[in-house]
């Protein structure tokens, strides 16, 4: 049989759409100043017969403030995982989080 490899454009989308969800925002919310290059996806292994595609992805984005930046992006960093990893079978190896700025509350995230 074949192999199945996906482009990294895919990954990317299939990340910010979850993120978005997550994060329970329009993908076109520009207040939060989150798009889609913020997903920055790197395959470390590509498909074969026998192997899935390795994907990591560095994702940066706004956190509000107050609250633990860490369970922040360990939740943002799992949603992503089970999503990249239940649509496309692939394994995700790593999500990695930059915090790039702070929200507060009146702003909306």
């Amino acid at each position: 049989m074949g192999y199945l490899e996906i482009n990294s454009n895919v990954y990317q989308e299939i990340a910010y759409k979850s993120i978005c969800e997550f994060l329970g925002v329009e993908d076109n919310n520009k207040f939060m100043n989150f798009k889609k290059g913020n997903v920055l996806v790197e395959k470390l292994q590509s498909g074969t017969d026998q192997e899935r595609e390795l994907v990591k992805f560095i994702i940066q984005l706004p956190a509000k403030f107050g609250s633990s930046f860490l369970d922040f992006s360990d939740s943002v960093a799992c949603h992503v995982k089970k999503s990249v990893e239940d649509m496309t079978g692939m394994v995700v190896e790593s999500v990695n989080i930059k915090i790039s700025d702070v929200i507060f509350e009146q702003e909306n995230l």
